[in-house]
């Protein structure tokens, strides 16, 4: 019998069938051995091509696994991640961690009074070529602006895997909350704290933010999920050492794949130190929701 953790993994969508579940299927660190979902046939269905048990009970779910992923949207996570850190479990929850802050805070607090590892699965926090360029941004340091454009098809093209998701909470969120957290959560570790944000709308579900940093770096970031053609985004870096391109991802699945069982990996050691915590989710949380009322009000929002 293996004396590695048991893994179970709350969510029975798109996103961790193709990711989290594979990559925790061919982890050295965990077995993957459960699978948490409300509708019994989904979680079947879901659990029997990795051969794990399903489960419709909460508790018992919890009680028969060591750490816990969690992969659901954003207006549900807060329940099941208390819970997990209610019952001493380490997670890794999804990024957004709340859209409320006030939850999202809740939920930081609640692992951190209890001392429970938990991870948010910022995906290129976790890939190191990206791990490694932003390390390298921030020891030569001297930048003054930086840019993330990020331009997806999910909420127009059909054959996206993840259209299906637009009814659940996409639809309504769009890349502000979808695609927006990894590109603040990235521009935070390297430039720093955010102390103001702008907001503008443009067609359809484009948003541009405007960020200035407590160190005085401006940056911006492009969203849509609704572009007009596939365009390619881009995450740059100007200062005094020059432009700093970060280099694209030739296969992002696979990426997203070994981010996954890092996380898992380091949940397992019990050091998680310099990855991408709880109180980073939640404070990515706050500055989206100020960018928020930025779009409703025309005005910057102080975050001080």
């Amino acid at each position: 019998m293996s004396d590695r953790p048991r893994f179970g993994l709350i969510g029975t969508g798109v996103w961790p069938r193709l990711i989290q579940a594979p990559a925790a299927r061919a982890s050295d660190a965990v077995d993957f051995t459960a699978v948490f979902g409300r509708d019994a046939a989904k979680a079947e269905t879901f659990a029997a091509p990795f051969r794990v048990r399903a489960y419709t009970d909460l508790d018992a779910f919890l009680d028969s696994v060591d750490i816990v992923g969690i992969s659901v949207p954003p207006d549900v996570q807060a329940q099941f991640a208390l819970a997990a850190a209610r019952a001493g479990k380490p997670v890794v929850m999804e990024k957004p961690l709340a859209i409320d802050p006030a939850e999202a805070d809740a939920i930081a607090a609640e692992f951190e009074t209890r001392g429970v590892p938990a991870l948010v699965f910022f995906t290129l926090q976790l890939v190191p070529r990206v791990r490694n360029w932003a390390d390298a941004a921030r020891a030569t340091g001297g930048w003054i602006a930086g840019r993330v454009d990020s331009f997806s098809r999910v909420l127009a093209d059909t054959t996206s895997p993840f259209h299906g998701t637009v009814a659940a909470w996409r639809g309504t969120a769009g890349a502000l909350w979808d695609t927006g957290p990894h590109a603040v959560a990235l521009l935070l570790t390297i430039l720093g704290d955010v102390v103001d944000i702008g907001a503008v709308r443009g067609r359809g579900d484009l948003k541009i933010l405007t960020l200035t940093h407590a160190g005085g770096a401006v940056s911006t970031i492009t969203l849509t999920m609704d572009a007009p053609a596939n365009l390619p985004g881009e995450t740059v870096l100007f200062g005094a050492a020059g432009k700093n391109l970060l280099p694209p991802s030739a296969d992002f699945d696979g990426e997203a794949m070994a981010a996954y069982a890092s996380a898992l990996a380091a949940l397992a050691s019990g050091n998680i130190s310099g990855l991408p915590d709880a109180r980073l989710g939640a404070t990515v949380t706050k500055i989206l929701a100020a960018a928020e009322r930025s779009l409703a009000s025309g005005r910057r929002i102080d975050l001080r």
